[in-house]
């Protein structure tokens, strides 16, 4: 094939992925990659794309192999800044994954490189996946500090996209720090602007926060409306581990009004997909909701269990706050007290 129509194939699989068309996305670009031998620009810019396509669709085992090799080949190449960025996406994987403590080492060294060059957009964007990391972990202050810098950078920059995705790390932060109203502040402000710039992730994301602060607000009605919303914007991108979360705070609203049927039935395909892309933090979310529907249909042994299991998953991968929901909900098994929660 031509160098021009490899290019045009490349630039279509971009356009696809800047629509979130990630699924689309993939094999146009392993189209390209397969028929550029010896166009290493080409072929490390399709490993990048590709190990972003992979990593929004949850496919981590990808994920993790895309931005390995082309850390590796940009290495091997002298190239600095592909091999950074390359680090940047492993780290945003092992986030994902629940491995937030090499996230975190991985996104610190990161920035000390981007500071070393003075790339503020790198620098803003590793702050942003270090937020997140800090979110995971459970260090909520340390979360809304790292979100706050980043968000102060992307202003800086002008970059509209960037500030959405710092004022969703706070909604969640806020969120689980208690200050619902913040939290939907935040989300209503991520969400204009990104019904704005038709940034179709970006749009599902704000949507299913602003599910969540109205859940946590007792707004049932509304919490649905927007998580159905959310759900329909996820299955367009072919994000599962974002569905599936979507899918248990819906479950999370259907127990808080007695609806433990659709409760089960939305708890039970987020754990499938929590299963699937292997999101050890999900899995903690899954036994939980699990266990309390098992509480709440008179199977105290069986929720037992899943409380349990839960609680050995969180102590094993030190989920700050998903550690303390285990130990809450082990607590009310006991004591035959506090069913149902509403966890943020």
């Amino acid at each position: 094939m031509a160098i021009q129509d490899r290019e045009t194939l490349f630039r279509e699989a971009e356009k696809k992925r800047g629509r979130s068309k990630f699924l689309e996305a993939v094999p146009l670009y392993k189209r390209v990659k397969s028929l550029s031998k010896g166009d290493n620009e080409l072929i490390l810019a399709c490993l990048m794309s590709l190990g972003d396509c992979y990593r929004m669709t949850g496919d981590y085992g990808r994920a993790l192999l895309s931005y390995e090799e082309a850390c590796g080949m940009a290495e091997q190449h002298d190239d600095e800044a592909t091999a950074t960025d390359a680090l940047v996406g492993l780290g945003l994987t092992f986030r994902a994954t629940g491995d937030h403590h090499a996230a975190i080492e991985i996104l610190k060294k990161v920035e000390k490189i981007y500071k070393r060059w003075g790339d503020i957009q790198g620098l803003a964007f590793t702050l942003w996946s270090r937020g997140g990391a800090y979110r995971i972990q459970g260090s909520l202050g340390r979360a809304q500090t790292t979100f706050n810098e980043a968000l102060l950078l992307f202003r800086k920059l002008g970059e509209k996209a960037g500030v959405g995705y710092c004022l969703c790390g706070l909604g969640g932060a806020s969120r689980m720090a208690g200050d619902t109203s913040a939290s939907l502040r935040y989300y209503t402000r991520a969400n204009r602007s990104f019904v704005a710039l038709k940034d179709t992730f970006g749009v599902a994301y704000s949507y299913c926060g602003l599910a969540n602060a109205k859940r946590m607000k007792g707004d049932y009605k509304a919490a649905f409306d927007y998580f159905r919303k959310a759900k329909s914007n996820y299955k367009k991108i072919g994000d599962r581990v974002s569905y599936a979360y979507t899918l248990w705070g819906e479950g999370t609203a259907f127990k808080m009004i007695g609806n433990l049927k659709k409760a089960d039935s939305d708890f039970r395909e987020a754990e499938r997909l929590f299963k699937q892309t292997g999101d050890e933090r999900g899995l903690v979310y899954g036994d939980l909701a699990l266990g309390e529907i098992a509480y709440l249909t008179g199977r105290k042994q069986r929720a037992d269990t899943l409380f349990e299991r839960a609680l050995t998953r969180a102590e094993a991968f030190s989920f700050g706050a998903e550690l303390k929901y285990c130990k809450r909900l082990l607590r009310a098994a006991e004591t035959g007290r506090g069913f149902p929660f509403n966890l943020p």
